[in-house]
Protein backbone atom coordinates (compact mmCIF):
# COMPACT_ATOMS: atom_id res chain seq x y z
CA UNK A 1 0.00 0.00 0.00
CA UNK A 2 1.47 3.25 -1.12
CA UNK A 3 2.11 5.54 1.87
CA UNK A 4 0.04 9.16 1.66
CA UNK A 5 1.41 12.36 0.73
CA UNK A 6 0.58 15.20 3.52
CA UNK A 7 0.50 19.11 2.23
CA UNK A 8 1.35 21.81 4.76
CA UNK A 9 -1.36 24.56 4.62
CA UNK A 10 -2.37 27.81 5.81
CA UNK A 11 -5.32 29.03 6.34
CA UNK A 12 -6.77 32.38 7.92
CA UNK A 13 -9.53 32.37 10.19
CA UNK A 14 -11.89 35.28 11.28
CA UNK A 15 -15.06 36.39 12.29
CA UNK A 16 -17.70 39.34 12.98
CA UNK A 17 -20.47 38.06 13.85
CA UNK A 18 -22.61 36.77 16.92
CA UNK A 19 -19.92 35.05 19.21
CA UNK A 20 -16.66 35.44 17.15
CA UNK A 21 -14.94 33.50 19.89
CA UNK A 22 -16.74 30.25 19.58
CA UNK A 23 -17.29 30.89 15.81
CA UNK A 24 -14.05 30.79 15.48
CA UNK A 25 -13.14 27.68 18.17
CA UNK A 26 -16.31 25.68 16.11
CA UNK A 27 -14.20 26.36 12.87
CA UNK A 28 -10.77 25.21 14.63
CA UNK A 29 -12.50 21.99 15.57
CA UNK A 30 -14.42 21.18 12.57
CA UNK A 31 -10.72 21.68 10.45
CA UNK A 32 -9.37 19.18 12.70
CA UNK A 33 -12.18 16.40 12.40
CA UNK A 34 -12.75 16.64 8.87
CA UNK A 35 -8.94 17.46 7.11
CA UNK A 36 -6.39 16.77 9.34
CA UNK A 37 -4.09 17.65 11.79
CA UNK A 38 -3.54 21.62 13.05
CA UNK A 39 0.09 21.89 13.62
CA UNK A 40 0.20 25.29 14.98
CA UNK A 41 -2.24 28.41 15.47
CA UNK A 42 -1.85 31.33 16.04
CA UNK A 43 -2.28 34.43 18.35
CA UNK A 44 -5.79 35.96 18.28
CA UNK A 45 -5.92 39.32 16.85
CA UNK A 46 -8.93 42.20 17.12
CA UNK A 47 -8.98 44.82 13.50
CA UNK A 48 -11.37 46.78 11.73
CA UNK A 49 -13.57 45.06 9.31
CA UNK A 50 -11.66 45.30 5.68
CA UNK A 51 -13.47 46.05 2.82
CA UNK A 52 -17.09 47.15 4.45
CA UNK A 53 -17.52 48.96 7.73
CA UNK A 54 -18.80 46.29 10.31
CA UNK A 55 -18.20 45.22 13.50
CA UNK A 56 -14.82 44.53 14.73
CA UNK A 57 -13.07 41.06 13.53
CA UNK A 58 -11.67 38.34 15.29
CA UNK A 59 -8.58 37.20 13.68
CA UNK A 60 -5.70 34.22 13.01
CA UNK A 61 -3.65 31.99 11.26
CA UNK A 62 -3.16 28.23 11.27
CA UNK A 63 -1.10 25.74 9.94
CA UNK A 64 -2.69 22.42 8.84
CA UNK A 65 -1.15 19.00 7.94
CA UNK A 66 -3.40 17.53 5.83
CA UNK A 67 -4.16 14.48 3.05
CA UNK A 68 -6.06 16.21 1.03
CA UNK A 69 -5.77 17.42 -2.70
CA UNK A 70 -6.21 21.65 -2.45
CA UNK A 71 -9.85 21.03 -4.54
CA UNK A 72 -11.12 19.01 -1.17
CA UNK A 73 -9.67 21.46 1.08
CA UNK A 74 -11.53 24.29 -0.04
CA UNK A 75 -14.65 22.33 -0.47
CA UNK A 76 -14.66 21.29 2.98
CA UNK A 77 -13.12 24.84 4.55
CA UNK A 78 -16.72 25.83 2.33
CA UNK A 79 -18.91 23.49 3.96
CA UNK A 80 -17.43 24.38 7.07
CA UNK A 81 -18.69 27.89 6.59
CA UNK A 82 -22.14 27.31 5.54
CA UNK A 83 -22.52 24.62 8.40
CA UNK A 84 -21.62 27.44 10.88
CA UNK A 85 -24.36 29.90 9.29
CA UNK A 86 -21.88 32.22 6.59
CA UNK A 87 -24.13 33.44 3.83
CA UNK A 88 -22.53 33.26 0.40
CA UNK A 89 -22.53 36.66 -1.54
CA UNK A 90 -20.59 37.41 -4.82
CA UNK A 91 -17.27 37.77 -4.95
CA UNK A 92 -15.49 41.09 -4.24
CA UNK A 93 -18.76 41.66 -2.02
CA UNK A 94 -17.82 42.04 1.90
CA UNK A 95 -20.64 41.71 4.26
CA UNK A 96 -20.36 40.60 8.44
CA UNK A 97 -19.85 36.98 8.72
CA UNK A 98 -19.91 34.17 11.02
CA UNK A 99 -16.86 32.91 10.22
CA UNK A 100 -14.27 33.60 7.46
CA UNK A 101 -11.88 30.86 6.18
CA UNK A 102 -8.94 31.07 2.98
CA UNK A 103 -6.35 29.27 2.01
CA UNK A 104 -3.33 31.12 2.37
CA UNK A 105 -0.68 28.49 1.05
CA UNK A 106 -0.84 24.71 -0.23
CA UNK A 107 2.77 23.83 -0.10
CA UNK A 108 4.68 26.29 -2.27
CA UNK A 109 1.69 25.80 -5.09
CA UNK A 110 0.92 28.72 -7.22
CA UNK A 111 -2.34 28.35 -9.14
CA UNK A 112 -4.79 30.71 -10.45
CA UNK A 113 -8.16 29.43 -11.31
CA UNK A 114 -11.97 30.53 -11.43
CA UNK A 115 -12.46 29.27 -7.90
CA UNK A 116 -9.24 29.62 -6.13
CA UNK A 117 -5.89 31.32 -6.46
CA UNK A 118 -3.28 30.36 -4.43
CA UNK A 119 -1.60 31.68 -2.68
CA UNK A 120 -3.89 33.96 -1.65
CA UNK A 121 -3.81 36.99 -4.20
CA UNK A 122 -3.89 39.89 -0.73
CA UNK A 123 -1.82 38.75 1.85
CA UNK A 124 0.89 41.15 1.46
CA UNK A 125 -2.47 44.21 1.51
CA UNK A 126 -3.92 42.54 4.82
CA UNK A 127 -1.90 43.82 7.97
CA UNK A 128 -4.65 40.90 9.95
CA UNK A 129 -3.39 38.16 8.15
CA UNK A 130 0.28 39.02 8.13
CA UNK A 131 0.67 39.30 11.44
CA UNK A 132 -0.99 36.24 12.45
CA UNK A 133 0.82 34.95 9.81
CA UNK A 134 4.37 35.87 11.23
CA UNK A 135 3.64 34.23 14.89
CA UNK A 136 3.39 30.92 12.76
CA UNK A 137 6.58 31.29 10.31
CA UNK A 138 7.69 34.78 9.95
CA UNK A 139 10.59 33.33 7.77
CA UNK A 140 8.46 31.46 5.41
CA UNK A 141 9.15 32.61 1.84
CA UNK A 142 6.20 33.71 -0.17
CA UNK A 143 6.74 31.33 -3.49
CA UNK A 144 5.07 34.07 -5.85
CA UNK A 145 6.87 37.67 -4.67
CA UNK A 146 9.81 35.42 -3.06
CA UNK A 147 10.22 37.52 0.13
CA UNK A 148 9.21 36.47 3.59
CA UNK A 149 6.41 36.95 5.57
CA UNK A 150 8.31 39.40 7.91
CA UNK A 151 9.73 41.85 4.76
CA UNK A 152 6.42 41.71 3.49
CA UNK A 153 4.91 42.72 6.73
CA UNK A 154 7.84 45.34 6.82
CA UNK A 155 7.20 46.85 3.88
CA UNK A 156 3.17 47.06 4.43
CA UNK A 157 1.89 50.54 4.65
CA UNK A 158 -1.00 49.49 6.83
CA UNK A 159 -1.15 51.85 9.80
CA UNK A 160 -4.46 50.10 11.05
CA UNK A 161 -4.75 48.73 14.87
CA UNK A 162 -4.46 45.29 15.06
CA UNK A 163 -4.70 44.40 18.93
CA UNK A 164 -3.81 41.24 20.53
CA UNK A 165 -6.79 39.98 22.15
CA UNK A 166 -5.79 36.06 23.11
CA UNK A 167 -2.38 34.02 23.30
CA UNK A 168 -2.46 30.93 21.00
CA UNK A 169 -3.85 29.01 23.98
CA UNK A 170 -7.60 30.04 23.24
CA UNK A 171 -7.59 26.74 21.30
CA UNK A 172 -5.19 23.90 22.07
CA UNK A 173 -5.38 21.69 19.08
CA UNK A 174 -5.67 18.39 19.61
CA UNK A 175 -2.39 16.50 19.04
CA UNK A 176 -0.29 19.20 20.64
CA UNK A 177 -2.47 18.71 24.25
CA UNK A 178 -2.54 14.84 23.79
CA UNK A 179 -0.13 12.75 22.33
CA UNK A 180 -0.60 9.47 22.88
CA UNK A 181 -4.41 7.45 22.14
CA UNK A 182 -4.61 3.83 22.48
CA UNK A 183 -7.12 1.72 20.76
CA UNK A 184 -8.63 -1.24 22.83
CA UNK A 185 -11.14 -4.26 22.71
CA UNK A 186 -11.48 -7.67 22.67
CA UNK A 187 -10.10 -10.01 19.95
CA UNK A 188 -10.98 -9.10 16.44
CA UNK A 189 -13.10 -5.71 17.45
CA UNK A 190 -11.41 -3.36 14.71
CA UNK A 191 -8.35 -1.75 17.08
CA UNK A 192 -5.92 -2.50 14.17
CA UNK A 193 -8.45 -0.89 11.48
CA UNK A 194 -9.19 1.94 13.64
CA UNK A 195 -5.82 2.76 14.69
CA UNK A 196 -4.94 3.21 10.72
CA UNK A 197 -7.75 5.82 10.36
CA UNK A 198 -6.44 8.13 13.02
CA UNK A 199 -2.57 7.61 11.69
CA UNK A 200 -3.80 8.37 7.74
CA UNK A 201 -5.97 11.54 8.92
CA UNK A 202 -3.70 13.03 11.48
CA UNK A 203 0.22 11.63 10.05
CA UNK A 204 1.13 10.12 13.33
CA UNK A 205 3.11 7.77 14.34
CA UNK A 206 1.54 3.76 14.58
CA UNK A 207 1.98 1.39 17.09
CA UNK A 208 0.85 -1.88 15.85
CA UNK A 209 0.97 -4.94 17.95
CA UNK A 210 2.97 -7.35 15.96
CA UNK A 211 1.43 -10.63 16.85
CA UNK A 212 3.36 -13.19 14.95
CA UNK A 213 6.16 -12.26 16.82
CA UNK A 214 4.86 -14.38 19.55
CA UNK A 215 6.11 -17.73 19.21
CA UNK A 216 3.74 -19.46 21.65
CA UNK A 217 0.35 -18.03 20.21
CA UNK A 218 -0.40 -20.65 17.35
CA UNK A 219 0.59 -23.35 20.02
CA UNK A 220 -1.55 -21.77 22.51
CA UNK A 221 -5.11 -22.22 21.08
CA UNK A 222 -4.07 -26.27 20.81
CA UNK A 223 -2.78 -26.09 24.46
CA UNK A 224 -3.45 -23.17 26.47
CA UNK A 225 -3.07 -24.76 30.16
CA UNK A 226 0.70 -25.71 28.66
CA UNK A 227 1.62 -22.35 26.91
CA UNK A 228 -0.59 -19.53 28.56
CA UNK A 229 2.03 -18.08 30.58
CA UNK A 230 4.62 -18.58 28.25
CA UNK A 231 2.26 -16.35 25.93
CA UNK A 232 1.73 -13.60 28.42
CA UNK A 233 5.30 -13.30 29.43
CA UNK A 234 6.34 -12.91 25.83
CA UNK A 235 3.69 -10.52 25.14
CA UNK A 236 3.94 -7.97 28.23
CA UNK A 237 7.45 -7.84 27.49
CA UNK A 238 7.20 -7.04 23.79
CA UNK A 239 4.33 -4.92 24.18
CA UNK A 240 6.59 -3.07 26.96
CA UNK A 241 9.88 -2.93 24.74
CA UNK A 242 7.88 -1.74 21.91
CA UNK A 243 6.75 1.05 23.54
CA UNK A 244 9.70 1.84 25.97
CA UNK A 245 11.64 2.20 22.32
CA UNK A 246 9.10 3.71 20.48
CA UNK A 247 9.43 6.87 22.66
CA UNK A 248 12.80 6.81 24.40
CA UNK A 249 14.10 9.75 21.97
CA UNK A 250 10.81 11.84 22.58
CA UNK A 251 7.94 11.01 25.08
CA UNK A 252 5.69 13.66 23.25
CA UNK A 253 6.01 11.49 20.33
CA UNK A 254 2.47 11.93 18.70
CA UNK A 255 1.41 8.03 18.30
CA UNK A 256 -2.00 6.36 17.96
CA UNK A 257 -1.43 2.57 18.81
CA UNK A 258 -3.92 -0.70 18.58
CA UNK A 259 -3.21 -1.25 21.69
CA UNK A 260 -3.00 -0.68 26.18
CA UNK A 261 -0.32 -2.03 27.56
CA UNK A 262 -3.50 -2.57 30.74
CA UNK A 263 -4.55 -5.83 28.19
CA UNK A 264 -1.90 -8.13 29.64
CA UNK A 265 -4.25 -7.78 32.68
CA UNK A 266 -6.88 -9.03 30.98
CA UNK A 267 -5.69 -11.90 29.02
CA UNK A 268 -3.42 -13.21 31.90
CA UNK A 269 -6.42 -12.75 34.03
CA UNK A 270 -8.33 -15.14 31.84
CA UNK A 271 -5.29 -17.31 31.03
CA UNK A 272 -3.48 -18.37 33.51
CA UNK A 273 -4.17 -19.70 37.17
CA UNK A 274 -4.74 -18.03 40.26
CA UNK A 275 -1.33 -18.33 41.45
CA UNK A 276 0.68 -17.89 38.08
CA UNK A 277 -1.70 -14.47 37.58
CA UNK A 278 -0.83 -13.23 41.18
CA UNK A 279 2.85 -13.73 40.06
CA UNK A 280 2.47 -12.19 36.56
CA UNK A 281 0.71 -9.03 38.08
CA UNK A 282 3.02 -8.21 40.68
CA UNK A 283 6.11 -8.09 37.70
CA UNK A 284 3.47 -6.24 36.00
CA UNK A 285 2.85 -3.81 38.70
CA UNK A 286 6.74 -3.31 39.00
CA UNK A 287 7.40 -2.73 35.55
CA UNK A 288 4.59 -0.51 33.96
CA UNK A 289 6.00 2.06 35.95
CA UNK A 290 8.49 2.65 33.26
CA UNK A 291 5.99 2.50 30.39
CA UNK A 292 4.39 5.58 28.80
CA UNK A 293 1.13 5.17 29.40
CA UNK A 294 -1.57 6.46 26.53
CA UNK A 295 -3.27 10.28 27.45
CA UNK A 296 -6.50 9.05 26.48
CA UNK A 297 -7.71 5.08 25.70
CA UNK A 298 -10.75 4.68 23.62
CA UNK A 299 -12.16 1.42 24.26
CA UNK A 300 -14.33 -0.46 21.61
CA UNK A 301 -16.90 -3.43 23.05
CA UNK A 302 -18.69 -5.23 20.89
CA UNK A 303 -21.01 -8.31 21.21
CA UNK A 304 -19.62 -11.94 21.23
CA UNK A 305 -21.41 -12.87 18.34
CA UNK A 306 -20.25 -10.62 16.45
CA UNK A 307 -16.93 -10.50 17.29
CA UNK A 308 -16.76 -14.45 16.55
CA UNK A 309 -18.06 -13.97 12.93
CA UNK A 310 -15.43 -10.85 12.32
CA UNK A 311 -12.76 -13.62 13.73
CA UNK A 312 -13.91 -15.80 11.21
CA UNK A 313 -13.64 -13.42 8.44
CA UNK A 314 -10.37 -12.27 8.73
CA UNK A 315 -8.83 -15.68 8.45
CA UNK A 316 -6.62 -16.69 10.69
CA UNK A 317 -6.46 -20.38 10.70
CA UNK A 318 -5.16 -20.32 14.47
CA UNK A 319 -7.79 -18.33 15.65
CA UNK A 320 -10.49 -20.24 14.01
CA UNK A 321 -11.90 -22.32 17.31
CA UNK A 322 -11.95 -19.35 19.37
CA UNK A 323 -14.78 -19.74 21.60
CA UNK A 324 -17.91 -17.43 22.32
CA UNK A 325 -17.82 -18.17 25.92
CA UNK A 326 -13.68 -17.46 25.54
CA UNK A 327 -14.80 -13.93 24.06
CA UNK A 328 -17.23 -13.26 26.98
CA UNK A 329 -14.40 -13.97 29.61
CA UNK A 330 -12.06 -11.45 27.73
CA UNK A 331 -14.88 -9.15 27.61
CA UNK A 332 -16.05 -9.43 31.40
CA UNK A 333 -12.46 -8.66 32.57
CA UNK A 334 -12.41 -5.02 30.52
CA UNK A 335 -15.69 -4.68 31.88
CA UNK A 336 -14.04 -4.87 35.27
CA UNK A 337 -11.17 -2.68 34.30
CA UNK A 338 -13.03 0.27 32.47
CA UNK A 339 -15.38 0.56 35.25
CA UNK A 340 -12.74 1.53 37.77
CA UNK A 341 -12.34 5.60 37.56
CA UNK A 342 -9.64 6.58 34.60
CA UNK A 343 -8.15 9.80 34.29
CA UNK A 344 -8.76 9.87 30.71
CA UNK A 345 -11.74 6.89 29.01
CA UNK A 346 -13.68 6.67 25.63
CA UNK A 347 -15.66 3.79 25.72
CA UNK A 348 -17.66 2.52 22.53
CA UNK A 349 -20.41 0.45 22.53
CA UNK A 350 -21.34 -0.17 18.92
CA UNK A 351 -25.13 -1.59 18.19
CA UNK A 352 -25.78 1.62 21.56
CA UNK A 353 -23.27 4.08 21.79
CA UNK A 354 -22.23 4.86 25.86
CA UNK A 355 -19.45 7.48 26.03
CA UNK A 356 -17.97 7.46 29.53
CA UNK A 357 -15.86 10.26 29.73
CA UNK A 358 -14.22 9.22 33.64
CA UNK A 359 -12.65 12.75 34.67
CA UNK A 360 -15.59 15.15 34.37
CA UNK A 361 -18.21 11.70 35.21
CA UNK A 362 -20.38 12.72 32.14
CA UNK A 363 -22.15 10.21 30.64
CA UNK A 364 -24.02 10.26 27.13
CA UNK A 365 -26.23 7.96 26.08
CA UNK A 366 -27.61 7.80 22.11
CA UNK A 367 -30.55 5.79 20.85
CA UNK A 368 -29.45 2.63 19.59
CA UNK A 369 -27.66 2.25 16.11
CA UNK A 370 -25.35 0.29 14.23
CA UNK A 371 -22.47 2.16 12.39
CA UNK A 372 -20.04 0.48 9.93
CA UNK A 373 -16.46 1.02 10.85
CA UNK A 374 -15.60 4.15 8.66
CA UNK A 375 -18.36 6.22 9.88
CA UNK A 376 -17.59 5.13 13.51
CA UNK A 377 -14.07 5.74 13.03
CA UNK A 378 -15.31 9.30 11.85
CA UNK A 379 -17.36 9.39 14.82
CA UNK A 380 -14.69 8.22 17.04
CA UNK A 381 -12.44 10.85 15.81
CA UNK A 382 -14.84 13.82 16.47
CA UNK A 383 -15.28 12.46 19.89
CA UNK A 384 -11.99 12.62 20.79
CA UNK A 385 -11.46 15.80 19.78
CA UNK A 386 -15.35 16.98 21.07
CA UNK A 387 -13.10 15.26 24.33
CA UNK A 388 -9.94 17.21 24.31
CA UNK A 389 -10.96 20.74 22.89
CA UNK A 390 -9.65 23.63 25.42
CA UNK A 391 -12.50 25.82 25.27
CA UNK A 392 -12.06 29.24 27.16
CA UNK A 393 -16.05 29.99 27.17
CA UNK A 394 -15.73 33.74 26.88
CA UNK A 395 -18.53 35.03 24.96
CA UNK A 396 -17.91 38.71 23.53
Amino acid sequence: MSEETYHKVYVSFGSNKGDRLKNIIDALKEIEIQLGRIENISCLYESKSWGFVGRDFYNGCLILKTKYSLKTVLRILLKIESSLGRITVDRGVYIDREIDLDILFFDRVVKKSKKITVPHPRINQRKFVLIPLCDLNSDFIHPKINKSIFEISSQLKDNSDIIKVKTNNFYIPFWNKYSFISIEGNIGVGKTTLSKVFKNHFDIELLNENFKKNPYLKHFYMKPKFFSSKLENFFFQERSNQIISHFTNNENKKTISDYWIGKSLVFSKTNLSKALFNKFKHNYNKEVQQIKMPDIIIYLQQESKQLKNQIILRGRSFEKNISIKYLESISKEYTKIFNQKHKFLLKMKWKTLYIWIFQERARCRQNSRMFCLGSLSLRLIKMSIDFGITRREVSD
